[in-house]
């Protein structure tokens, strides 16, 4: 009996929060990070390139221009786009 009311106040007093209820999503910060350091490997010739083999260590952006560094000293360029919206800067790659 004693189970049963600790299982329903459990139950129903875990139902009945009065915080809003959500999922958790990443910062678009981070998002966007994320998708430059992923954005080389999407490149159909980067199976044939030397960095493909190694992990991307931090994305660096200007005004005009994307370079992921990659752990292995290589680098992968692309030109900026109005899509991007990160200001300039150096960012760590987290994939």
């Amino acid at each position: 009996m004693l189970a049963l009311l600790l299982f329903s106040l459990t139950f129903f007093l875990g139902c009945s929060s009065s915080v809003p209820s959500g999922f958790l999503y990443p910062a678009e910060k981070s998002m966007e990070v994320r998708y430059l350091c992923r954005l080389p490997y999407l490149d159909a010739t980067a199976p044939h390139q030397s960095w493909s083999k190694s992990a991307p260590a931090w994305v660096i952006l200007n005004e005009k221009k994307v370079i992921v560094y990659f752990k292995n000293d290589r680098t992968f360029s692309f030109p900026r786009t109005s899509e991007i919206t990160l200001l300039s800067g150096k960012y760590r790659c987290t994939i």
